[in-house]
Order: C-alpha cells, then structure tokens, then sequence
C-alpha cells in the first residue's frame, strides 16, 4: 500500500521536471472551474507571462465579511488595456500569477457593489509579489433598492474540494423530495427505494446545512423523503475530507444545503406544488436590520405512493416446503410538517452569535395486502397477510455558536454546541387469515425507539505568511440511542398477549466519542499547494439489554489525510488525495426490532457491530475554458470490518436480512463529468461512473466481483419571454450485492417554467417518466440454504405543477460572516426505506 502511495506521488510531481523540458506558453491564472456567469463579463485579455503575483481579499466595506464572485481585473497603466483577471473565492481571495513587471491599475466588481479601481500597482525584479491586504468595497445603494438575483452560478459548480449541483437552478425539481434532487447530483446513485450510493459505496453521511442532524439516525432513504425539493438550494459532495472533518466513512460526505438568505431588509419565499404523487406548500421569511438577523421557513409535504411487490422463494433441501410465491401490493400516505427558525447576532466587528432550531413532524401510514401460496411435495397451500402500519415521530435538532475574529485576516476561535433528538414509534397491525377467509391469528408489535445526540466543538485557525495556515480544534460528541421492543400475538379474536416466540427486549447503546485534529496548508514553488493533516479519535460503547450486557471494546484510531495540488497551464489542475477514515454503524444498523410485515421474510438489526476502518486514494484533473468546465477523477477504495447486508441461514423457514462486519470490499474507478454552455442559451452537463467493485467475506466464503457503471444527461434552454426547458435521463447498470445482484433501471424527467412578475414569481410544470408507468427493480440473492428473487414496481410516473413568488426588497450590506458548523460525519445511516422498523 505504501509503495503504490509512494508510486502515485513521485509521478504526480515528475510533471514539474517534464514541463522544465517542454516549453509551454503560460496563460493567465483564473479562478477554480466553479465560477458563475460573472466570467463572461472578464474583458478579453491579452496573455502575459512573468514571474509576479498580485493577490489580496475582497471584502464588504461595512461588515468585513468576505465577498465570493467578486470580478478582478488587472489593467495597464499605459494603455488601460485588460490583460489578466480572476474571480475571488468563498473566502474573499483572489490572485493573479505569472506577471510580468511593470505599472498596473486593478478594478473590482461585483453585483450590488460600486466598481474600485487600485491604482500605481508596481510589479518588478526587486518586488515580484504584491499583497494588496483587504480591499473593501462600497454597495451601491441605487441597484440595491430592489433586487433580483438570478443566473448567477451554473448548474454544476467544481471546487477545490467539492463538487456542488446547484438545485434551484435546475426547474425540474418541483413537487419532489431531496431523493429526486439528490437523482441528479454527479456521482450520486439514488435507487427506487430512495438508497443513496456515491461512487458504488453506500458508507457515506449526510449532512443538513452543514451539519448533522438526528433525522438521518434512522433510514437515510425515509429522511430524504421529509425535505420538499423546493427548499433544497444546492447540494455538496466532498469525496476526501480533511481531518478536519469527522472520519465519516469510506465515499464521503453529502452536504444538503437548504435556500435562506442573510441580506437586508424582508424578503420571503412561497412556493405551492402539486403532483399526482408527492405535493408541497412551503415559504420561507428572512428579516435582516443592522446586526441583527431572524430567518424561518416552514411547510407541509404529502405522499400518495402505491406499490406491488413479488416475492419467490426456493428452500433447498428441505423436505417440509420447497417454494415459498408472495403477491404483496399496498399503498404508503403520509404527511410530514417541518419549521425552521435561526437568529444571529454581531455584537461588535470581532464578535457574533448565533443560534437555530429545526423541527420534523412525520406521520404516515402503510396498508399493504400479501397473498402467499407454498408449494410442498404438489400439495399447494394459501394464506392473506394484512397489514396496517403506523409511524410517527418527533424530531428536532438545537445548535448554538460563537466566532470571534482576529485583526490578522482569516485569524478566527469558534465555539459550537449542538443537541439533536429523533423520537420514532412504529406500530404494526397485522391480521393473517387462512386459505377459506377464517382468521388465524393477529399481532400487534410495536417499536418505541430515540436517538440523541450532544456535541461540543472548538475550531481555531492561524493564518501564516505565503497562504500558510494551520487549523486545530477538538470535540466531544455524546450518542444515547434507546428501543424499546414489544411483540403481542392473538389467537383467533382472544386477547393479546406477549409473543412466545419473540421475547420483549429493551436496547440501551450508549456511544462516547473524543477527537483532535490539525491540519496545515502550504503552497512551494507557486505551483503546488499542499494540505496534511492528522485526526484522532477515541470512542467508548456501553451497550445493555434487558436480558445482559454486549461486550463491546474501546478503541482509538489516529486518521491521516495529505492532499496536493498541481497548477498546469492554460487553466488545468491536477490534485493528489489520500485519506484513512472510520464509520460507526447508527440506529438503522444496530436495533434489534424485527420487522414482522412479512411473516416469511424479515429484517433485523445487529447490535454488536463494530465500526468500519478505509482507506481512500483520488487522482483527480480538472479544467475549464470557453463555457465549459470538464474533471476526471481515478479513485480507490478498500475498506475493512465492512458492515455489509447479508442473508444468514433460514431460522424456522424464516428468511431474516441483518447486518455484519463481513470482511473487506474494494473499489477502483473512474468519474467523468462535464458541464457546457452552447448557442449562449443552452447548457448540458453529463456524468459517468464507471467502476470495478470486489467484495470479499471469509465468513460466508465469498470472494465475488463485477463492473459496474451509471450515468446522466441534464440539458436546458432558455428561450424568448421568460420560458425554459429542461429535459434529465440516468441509467443505473446492474450492481452487485454481496450474495445476489440488483438488475438495472432508468428513469427520466421533462419540465418547463414561465417566469413572471417581472422574474419575481413562476409557474412551473414537469413530468417524470411519461413511458412508463412503474419503473421496475429485480434482485436476486442465494445461499446455502435458499435463493430468492424480489421484483418491485415503483409507480413513478408523476405529471407536476408548481407556482413560486418572491416578495421583499433585497440589500447586499451588512451581510453576516460566513459561520462555522458542526460536522458530525463519523457515524453509518441507514438507507433502506423498506424496512419500517428503525
């Protein structure tokens, strides 16, 4: 492993002599591919060549808050000619490299802002590198009187560390979910139940606005369904994480940020959907004056969601049943209610606070009807399965913080708290009848589970000379997850009484985690700019049961991570990534509920779980020139004491899925994605995974491996009069399972949108999969024992229609600074929606 790290290493900075040897024209130096339309208004410029620098920090004159698009161009004196430029970054910063000496004027601008010119920037031998310091500039009270924002970043954003879909730019994402938004994202795999995957691995943590949340404690595929897409601003995918972050598991990190705004003044949002399946009201109000800020948001989302399912089962061996044919069709509704509220407070220039609560309300039901006929030695037998189901819960998530900044820029100390809990009941009414309609017998199980969560952190960052910085910080984070398990069965129509079969239990998993972290940034030679970092972690378990304790020991792990960027000319960039991550299973993974929907086939938690340890290696290459924006990125992934779903054997002719540290599985890949502008009203961006996954077990004697692949189109265009369209199509190959394989699947979406009220409000409609009616998932697994096959229909074809209005005045001043946010990345969600019992 070291070797191969070594290998990568000594070719990524043997470009360095190769192009000493191959002369190259220099260009100038531009901002990361993710910048918005603002290029196009960078003048032409006259390449140069040189070895000087320009650089500096944009910030707003009153709050001294960083401005992130800000246009820099570099003039000369003489002729006012423009012969290079750059766009600042989220942190305010731009430069400008490879100048030649001589007299410079710089100019700034930015939307809602009065342009600033720099004058007699000298640039020489003796001095080839100027820092300009913060540059302040001054809102431009005339175009901020009321103010649109609209078309200011592209579809698909490429960062330093992070690849961003920018959801409200895409008009196809009305009266859906944030599983249809996340559909879309590059690199994502969403399946029809909702399970999320990054790069074939499904070990990856989800984040809201920065932070972690105790909605996503349980299934990750059921939280998705609780966020209108309509609120989904932009999502994040971070494939290597600092140490900085949380050791959050072998894919990465999902970022899921929602729409509010921090300007002047009041402004607001309303947006109404309804779709034949999924509808939305939801709005949003923002209020801004001086230094004080309130924002809310709050909505209500309805789900009407039939489904069919065919389950085939064949017992080898077995002389009592041979084969096992369900017939199960149902209908899920539900409504879930949400409200959000946040505060922030400047007490001075160095000082804010700020503080927020969420709230998640879901409630829904699953009525469902199985017909199940067993085949034994020809004798055929029957029998009908009804369930009605009940899940509700209570959910909400505390966060506080306070930053003080220093006179050195970038120089900043934060405090962070946060306190999250997710309440969940499931009920479950099941009456079974037999073959002649007599009923046979009825049970009434129940699940009373909660998971919650304290977290204190501290961050500290120290700005050095030369772009240097080193960022250190500590945190504690305090897990209490509780079930509390009952099964009660009835003969015939007698009373209930607790279930022989399945004892009534109670969980306790008490989780301690303690972590410290530094990181330190450097830049050498102009060209290469590296990020070490090391992070440390100690985690203590308690497990109980009602009937003993779970033997689980402590652990610590000390979790590296190195990254290094390679400047090329013309606009390319090459980075190296290595990192060494940890992922601890969650609720989803670890309750002992069964979920007894099915009486043949069930699914159980394991509460003696261990975490998973990986390691993961990233050679990406990026670049962008004349509207387009193009990465490819070679990766590696192997993670061991992977925690796999398997099938063990039969227990009473019952098929149970559960969880375990199963072994080892690797992947090794290549991302493709490119984003394009064409004819100045049209875009299209594509993504390809393509990828060859090895999963290994010595427990169950499996060693198995296959190629697998997905990818999407989404293009739009604008025409005449406020109208657009946008068309979206995904494929998904076949994937493997580590005792079966998944079949492949497709879906498609169509929309278009009228703006109107002068931009301030819209109308939209769309429509998903107008072919087919259901979208149609096969799975197959085997063992020792039994094999079965599982068809599910999805009935996904949706006709929408969505109206949206802005009120408010906007204004630019005395926009907040930029926050710190709790990451609490370390922990395994659950992804499967079906389940129902977490």
């Amino acid at each position: 492993m070291k070797k191969i790290l070594f290998l990568l290493l000594a070719g990524f900075l043997s470009i360095e002599t190769l192009q000493a040897q191959t002369p190259t024209q220099k260009s100038s130096n531009t901002p990361q591919p993710a910048a918005p339309p603002d290029l196009n208004a960078i003048p032409a410029l006259q390449t140069i060549k040189g070895n000087g620098k320009i650089a500096g920090i944009i910030q707003d004159e009153t709050t001294k808050s960083p401005i992130e698009f800000a246009t820099i161009t570099l003039l000369l004196k003489a002729t006012g000619k423009a012969v290079d430029g750059a766009i600042s970054d989220e942190k305010g910063k731009f430069s400008i490299i490879r100048v030649p000496p001589g007299e410079y004027r710089v100019s700034i601008s930015f939307i809602g802002y009065e342009t600033k010119f720099l004058e007699n920037i000298q640039v020489s031998k003796d001095k080839n590198e100027v820092n300009l310091g913060a540059i302040t500039v001054k809102s431009d009270a005339k175009l901020l009187k009321e103010v649109s924002v609209t078309g200011e970043r592209p579809l698909v954003e490429e960062k330093v560390d992070r690849m961003v879909y920018n959801a409200e730019k895409d008009i196809s994402n009305i009266s859906g979910n944030a599983a249809d938004v996340l559909k879309k994202v590059p690199g994502l795999t969403v399946d029809l139940e909702g399970n999320v995957q990054l790069r074939g691995s499904s070990n990856i943590r989800v984040l809201i606005n920065n932070k972690p949340s105790s909605i996503m404690a349980g299934s990750i595929a059921e939280a998705l369904r609780q966020i209108p897409s309509e609120q989904i601003k932009s999502v994040e995918i971070i494939t290597s994480p600092s140490a900085k972050y949380d050791a959050e598991g072998t894919a990465g990190i999902i970022n899921i940020i929602t729409k509010k705004n921090n300007l002047q003044g009041l402004t607001g949002n309303v947006n109404l959907s309804y779709g034949t399946r999924n509808s939305n009201a939801n709005g949003n109000i923002n209020y801004r004056k001086s230094k004080w800020g309130f924002n809310s948001s709050m909505g209500l989302s309805r789900g009407n969601n039939p489904g069919r399912m065919e389950l085939q089962t064949i017992y080898k061996n077995n002389d009592q049943i041979d084969k096992v044919t369900q017939l199960t069709t149902g209908r899920q509704e539900g409504t879930f209610k949400y409200m959000q509220f946040g505060t922030d407070y400047e007490i001075n220039k160095r000082n804010t606070l700020s503080a927020g609560i969420r709230l998640n309300d879901p409630n829904f039901t699953i009525k469902s009807t199985q017909i199940a006929s067993t085949i034994n030695n020809d004798q055929i037998s029957a029998f009908q399965r009804r369930n009605n189901s009940q899940m509700k819960g209570s959910i909400y998530d505390l966060n506080f913080e306070y930053t003080k900044t220093f006179a050195k820029p970038q120089q900043e100390l934060s405090f962070l708290g946060l306190y999250s809990k997710n309440n969940r009941d499931n009920l479950m009414h099941i009456d079974q009848w037999d073959m002649h309609s007599s009923l046979l017998f009825r049970e009434r199980n129940v699940n009373f589970a909660n998971n919650e969560e304290i977290t204190f952190q501290t961050d500290y960052t120290q700005p050095f000379p030369k772009n240097a910085a080193l960022e250190i910080g500590a945190k504690t984070i305090i897990r209490n997850a509780h079930s509390d398990i009952q099964y009660n069965r009835s003969a015939n129509e007698g009373p209930f009484l607790p279930n022989k079969d399945a004892p009534n239990d109670k969980f306790d998993y008490n989780q301690r985690v303690v972590a410290s972290y530094a990181t330190y940034s450097f830049n050498l030679n102009k060209k290469y700019s590296f990020k070490i970092g090391s992070r440390y972690e100690y985690t203590n378990i308690k497990a109980n049961f009602l009937l003993g304790k779970a033997s689980i020991p402590d652990y610590g792990n000390l979790i590296p991570s190195i990254s290094i960027a390679r400047d090329l000319p013309k606009n390319q960039k090459l980075r190296l990534n290595y990192t060494q991550r940890i992922q601890r299973p969650q609720l989803y993974f670890l309750n002992p509920y069964e979920n007894r929907t099915d009486s043949l086939y069930r699914q159980v938690g394991n509460p003696f779980l261990r975490a998973e340890l990986s390691h993961s290696y990233e050679l990406n290459y990026s670049t962008f020139f004349k509207g387009t924006t193009l990465n490819a990125a070679l990766f590696w992934r192997q993670t061991n004491n992977a925690i796999e779903a398997y099938v063990p054997e039969p227990v009473n002719k019952i098929v149970y899925t559960t969880f375990g540290n199963l072994g080892r599985n690797g992947s090794y890949g290549l991302t493709l994605f490119g984003n394009s502008r064409f004819l100045k009203k049209g875009n299209i961006s594509s993504n390809l995974n393509l990828f060859y996954m090895n999963m290994s077990s010595q427990a169950l004697n499996i060693n198995r491996g296959s190629f697998m692949y997905n990818g999407n189109i989404n293009a739009s265009w604008q025409f005449p009069k406020g109208l657009s369209m946008q068309v979206f199509g995904y494929y998904n190959s076949p994937r493997l399972t580590l005792q079966g394989k998944s079949a492949a699947f497709n879906y498609n979406s169509l929309a278009l949108k009228k703006e109107l009220f002068n931009k301030k409000g819209s109308i939209s409609a769309g429509v998903d999969n107008p072919f087919n009616k259901t979208i149609r998932q096969r799975t197959y697994s085997s063992t020792q024992a039994v094999d079965f096959q599982n068809t599910l229909y999805v009935y996904n074809r949706q006709l929408r229609v969505s109206f949206n209005y802005q009120f408010g005045k906007m204004d630019f001043k005395n926009q907040p600074r930029r926050k710190k946010r709790i990451n609490n990345d370390d922990a395994k969600s659950g992804g499967d929606a079906a389940t129902g019992g977490q």
